[in-house]
């Protein structure tokens, strides 16, 4: 009797295990198979992926062989991606040698290394040195907005790294990852553009930010920087910093390049810059004075590095609009497509060429995100920034309560409108019908807010 009892009790596992697994496996399928249409960037299945797929499906398969421990297979199901990547260690074995590969190849090249830190305009300031500098060098840059160790060792391993400069972003989310970056990969002139309120989840403070970033300067010691003077947090890294720096505002204060007389109109922007007793009008597609700032830290660098006063002037003119970074789009109406990423500081810069904007104007914005303990307080001033907006959308529930109490502070009779993603706040672009008209589109969610 006691062997039939023990045989039922094992059978039954057995039986549930596999009666788990068959229920509940559709159902992870059918959740993965929404999540994947969802989103904007697909997931590239890469060796890596790979690799932990197969080892996932060892764990959840093998319990299965071993009666007594059969149970546990629906246990393994949910952690088994845990364990797979914690065994798989020797990814950073090879993490390691495809970063020295970089190395090596950086050592053998006669570049020198442009790179470019701060919470914001990175990615801009890259793209507009690009263009500055390759009307007379060789010059490349790391693509899209590749920051880290691996990501920027696979742009230069893949790269002809034969050319006078190579331009890099160094990114962070921890306080090293700057420091790292300049140990990996080097630097011989730098540009921090501004310290802002991001990451905050990691990085707690925004004192902290300023350091991770400070990491850059300091790694550069005598080595040429430039510094966005208006923030003042980098103003502070200026004054700390030895050796060759240079100074950038567009806020009147006293540097070596001053822009001034900015004026968007025709979502266009005029302005001039004044350095070394000289001044020049500059006209450019990028909106807004935050974008002036860009070209100008872009300007005092490749000015230093021999560029002649002219190509820089036609450089700035030509200078195209990046995706998703305050980019004007004339489909009907006017649309900003602002939504890559956002701070309290771009936003303000968003909402000042909105306002020079004629006709009806919209906002739809899901708020900042990864802002840490501050998250309330910072998108609770942005509701207070976008109160004066005639018709606002806010998307997703992640700051919805913020942004609300922020806006009706200023408006307490303000009618606000809501939607559960961009797809669904569309509905509401039907409130705009004049070709004068304009959308702002401020911000947007990553994939795995909800």
């Amino acid at each position: 009797m006691i062997a039939i009892f023990v045989a039922q009790i094992l059978i039954f596992n057995l039986f549930l295990t596999f009666l788990i697994n068959l229920i509940l496996l559709p159902i992870f399928a059918a959740i993965f198979n929404k999540i994947i249409n969802n989103q904007k960037t697909p997931i590239i299945y890469t060796p890596r992926l790979k690799r932990i797929y197969y080892l996932t499906a060892i764990l959840l398969i093998l319990p299965i062989f071993f009666k007594k421990m059969a149970i546990i297979s629906p246990i393994l199901m949910i952690f088994a991606p845990i364990f797979a990547n914690f065994i798989n260690f020797f990814d950073k074995i090879k993490n390691k040698k495809y970063i020295r590969s970089a190395q090596n190849k950086l050592q053998n090249s006669p570049a020198k290394i442009i790179a470019i830190t701060g919470s914001n305009g990175k990615t801009t300031v890259k793209n507009i040195l690009l263009n500055m500098l390759k009307t007379q060098f060789k010059v490349t840059a790391s693509p899209k907005s590749f920051n880290t160790p691996l990501g920027l060792a696979k742009f230069l391993n893949e790269t002809n790294l034969n050319v006078d400069f190579i331009i890099l972003e160094y990114g962070a989310r921890h306080k090293n990852d700057v420091k790292n970056l300049c140990k990996i990969y080097g630097a011989d002139f730098g540009i921090i553009t501004q310290i802002a309120p991001q990451h905050l989840q990691t990085f707690k403070t925004i004192e902290n930010v300023a350091k991770a970033k400070q990491k850059l300067s300091k790694f550069l010691n005598s080595k040429p920087c430039v510094f966005n003077i208006d923030n003042n947090f980098v103003n502070q890294m200026f004054e700390q910093k030895n050796g060759k720096k240079i100074s950038a505002s567009t806020n009147g204060k006293k540097a070596n390049f001053v822009a001034k007389n900015i004026v968007v109109k025709n979502f266009k922007t005029e302005f001039e810059i004044n350095f070394k007793n000289q001044k020049i009008l500059c006209l450019t597609k990028l909106l807004g004075k935050h974008n002036v700032t860009d070209i100008l830290l872009a300007f005092a660098l490749a000015f230093s590095l021999g560029v002649n006063t002219k190509n820089l002037q036609s450089a700035i003119e030509n200078l195209q609009c990046i995706p998703h970074r305050l980019e004007h789009i004339k489909a009907g109406i006017n649309i900003l497509d602002d939504s890559y990423n956002c701070s309290l500081t771009s936003a303000k810069e968003s909402l000042s060429v909105l306002a020079v904007c004629e006709g009806k104007k919209m906002v739809v914005t899901p708020g900042i995100i990864e802002a840490g303990k501050n998250q309330y307080d910072i998108n609770f001033k942005l509701g207070t920034m976008l109160a004066k907006i005639e018709n606002i959308v806010l998307v997703g529930l992640t700051n919805k309560q913020a942004l609300t109490n922020g806006i009706l502070n200023i408006e307490p009779t303000k009618k606000i409108l809501f939607a559960n993603n961009l797809e669904d706040a569309k509905q509401y672009f039907s409130l705009l019908k004049n070709p004068d008209d304009t959308l702002l589109l401020l911000n947007d969610l990553p994939d795995d807010y909800r």
